[in-house]
């Protein structure tokens, strides 16, 4: 980290990306909002680095209605349509030269030997990078070794959450030749039920979908601190991302790009403009001049750490707003409210954090006794 205060506009964002410079290490991952070429140039009207496609499928098709809903600050989709390949050659030849995009591949819809050739063609329409998503990890081990020879353009793979394998299956992506790696697609199956009608919510068969957005970021998180343990390749961190704070967490995870879907379509496209504002204030806010530098930190100071026990609570008075909050989320009653301010004590408190958490001042911090 540098040690001058810097000047907002002297921070960097820009990454390179498998050969592409990013404008910053924003990108609009797989989804409606990256549906066909037109969606694909309104998305980089923003400060967006990156663009996915939607996951191109053999044939075109349609989503069952509603296939999009908002579940508390969260997404659920049953979003399986798409224009269908053919569309898409055309799509992609219409984009101009040197746009920063990726060609992803819906896998699960192909076998490994159907997928390649697909990625062969997208190749020669101008995809100058292809990435194959599936929630098999062996179809993808398969896709990317049978591709590998086959394919000039880096190749890469999105994963699936929850696996049990997880560094076998990074080992045979390496050895197989996989480019990077993205992390991780939503989770699911998931319910939600309309109590008005006793119907499920999403218009899919059975009402299911898969959840993406903001209850899954922790989740996300540590995917990409595990999955960059173990790999030397690019990696994008994807789920649950809405703001700076985030985008900074999942570098320091070991990302180098950050994929949103979830909070622009809730929140629009002008969200990218507004997260790379508040990064380069933020990276300013912590004497960081280039977001590149903070990659991977968290591995380097986990290393240098130790689990600690006789951290307290404090709380700095210049900053409290006297909210009462941590007062009543506290179990063992280590911080009472006298009426007039809120006090905490250090001997009584058993250093759980949580009043930490929850000050909307930041004005708790645990310290030694």
């Amino acid at each position: 980290m540098a040690e001058t205060t810097l000047n907002e506009t002297t921070a960097n964002l820009s990454v390179d990306f498998l050969g592409l410079k990013l404008r910053n290490p924003l990108a609009i991952t797989e989804g409606p909002l990256t549906k066909d070429a037109e969606t694909i140039r309104w998305a980089l009207e923003h400060e967006v680095g990156l663009v996915f496609t939607k996951g191109i499928r053999p044939e075109a098709a349609i989503s069952p209605s509603p296939y999009i809903v908002k579940a508390g600050r969260s997404l659920m989709n049953a979003d399986w349509s798409d224009i269908g390949f053919e569309a898409w050659l055309d799509e992609i030849r219409s984009l101009e030269s040197g746009t920063p995009f990726v060609v992803s591949i819906a896998k699960n819809y192909v076998t490994p030997e159907e997928a390649i050739e697909m990625a062969i063609q997208l190749e020669a329409a101008g995809a100058p990078i292809i990435s194959m998503c599936d929630y098999n990890a062996e179809q993808l081990i398969q896709t990317v070794r049978l591709g590998r020879p086959k394919i000039k353009v880096p190749l890469m793979v999105k994963l699936p959450p929850f696996l049990p394998n997880l560094e076998e299956v990074l080992k045979q992506l390496m050895e197989a030749g996989v480019d990077a790696i993205a992390a991780m697609d939503s989770i699911g199956p998931v319910l939600e039920i309309d109590i008005r009608t006793g119907l499920p919510i999403l218009g899919s068969q059975d009402g299911t979908g898969y959840l993406s957005g903001t209850a899954i970021r922790p989740v996300t998180v540590k995917y990409i601190y595990e999955i960059s343990r173990f790999v030397d390749v690019p990696v994008v961190g994807v789920g649950g991302v809405g703001s700076a704070r985030d985008v900074v967490e999942m570098v320091m995870a070991g990302a180098t790009c950050v994929g949103m879907v979830a909070a622009p379509l809730l929140k629009g496209l002008g969200i990218f403009d507004r997260v790379a504002k508040d990064l380069r204030q933020l990276l300013t806010k912590l004497d960081v001049n280039d977001i590149n530098a903070v990659r991977g930190l968290t591995h380097r100071k986990v290393q240098q750490s130790s689990m600690r026990y006789e951290l307290r609570s404090r709380i700095d008075y210049d900053l409290c707003n006297y909210c009462k909050l941590c007062s009543k989320v506290c179990f063992v009653r280590a911080i009472t409210d006298t009426g007039e301010r809120v006090v905490a004590n250090r001997e009584r408190c058993v250093s759980c954090g949580l009043c930490a958490s929850v000050c909307p001042v930041e004005a708790i911090e645990l310290t030694a006794l």
